[in-house]
C-alpha cells in the first residue's frame, strides 16, 4: 500500500509541473542569432516581416534588455508563424 501511494504522489508531481508548464506563453521554436543579425533582420528572415521583431524581443525581454544588443550564439524563443 505505501508503493501504491509514493506512486500516486509521483503521478500528481508530474502533473502539476505539466499544467504550469502550459500555463507559459506558447513558444513556436527556437533561433540561434548568427553574426550580422538584428531582431528585424530575424523577423524578416523567419516570419517574413521584419515589424515583427517587437514579438521576438516580447518573448525574450528577459534575455535581451536592449533590443539593439543581440549577440551570436545567443539562444531565442521565437513565437509561432
Amino acid at each position: 500500500m505505501a508503493d501504491n501511494t509514493a506512486n500516486n504522489t509521483t503521478t500528481s508531481n508530474t502533473a502539476n509541473s505539466s499544467s504550469s508548464a502550459s500555463s507559459s506563453p506558447k513558444l513556436g521554436f527556437g533561433y540561434e542569432v548568427q553574426a550580422g543579425d538584428s531582431l528585424s533582420k530575424i523577423a524578416k528572415h523567419v516570419y517574413g516581416d521584419a515589424s515583427r521583431w517587437k514579438e521576438i524581443w516580447e518573448a525574450n525581454k528577459a534575455a535581451i534588455p536592449n533590443p539593439d544588443l543581440i549577440h551570436p550564439g545567443q539562444q531565442l524563443s521565437m513565437p509561432p508563424r
